[in-house]
């Protein structure tokens, strides 16, 4: 991976370089060396993966928000998809400084299964479009 990381950044140095180490997350502080996105996965609890610890501060990560919670049948709603959204950017750590990271592509972490409401989807989108700016500010 350090090879592939360090010789895709020589070719491309504009270009940011994503990695997925799936069931290898215990990898991904040294992998923040060499990459400039860590998708987490589901393994990873989301306090943790923003965390100097876990990965360097300058990375921008990745994941996981659960479609679950975009699922009408599940007993889901703007209001929950609401505050489940907010919780999740804010374990990612956005908004705060020090020993997190605040750089985020918010994204499902399973992707969209075909169960999920429309509605819904566009509700999280536009929670993290208007609560990342807040959290930021």
């Amino acid at each position: 991976m350090k090879k592939i990381g360090t010789e895709m950044r020589s070719r491309h140095p504009e270009i940011p370089i994503m990695v997925f180490s799936r069931g290898a997350s215990h990898a991904n502080k040294k992998l923040s060396e060499f990459f400039d996105v860590i998708t987490i996965d589901g393994s990873v609890e989301r306090g943790a993966a923003a965390r100097a610890d876990f990965v360097e501060p300058k990375v921008c990560l990745q994941g996981n928000y659960d479609p679950a919670e975009l699922v009408k049948k599940n007993g889901k709603t703007k209001a929950s998809v609401k505050m489940s959204a907010i919780k999740y950017l804010e374990e990612m750590g956005v908004g705060e400084s020090g020993d997190t990271n605040n750089s985020l592509i918010a994204n499902l972490g399973e992707g969209l299964g075909g169960k999920e409401s429309v509605e819904l989807v566009k509700h999280f989108v536009d929670v993290v479009h208007r609560e990342s700016k807040r959290l930021l500010k």
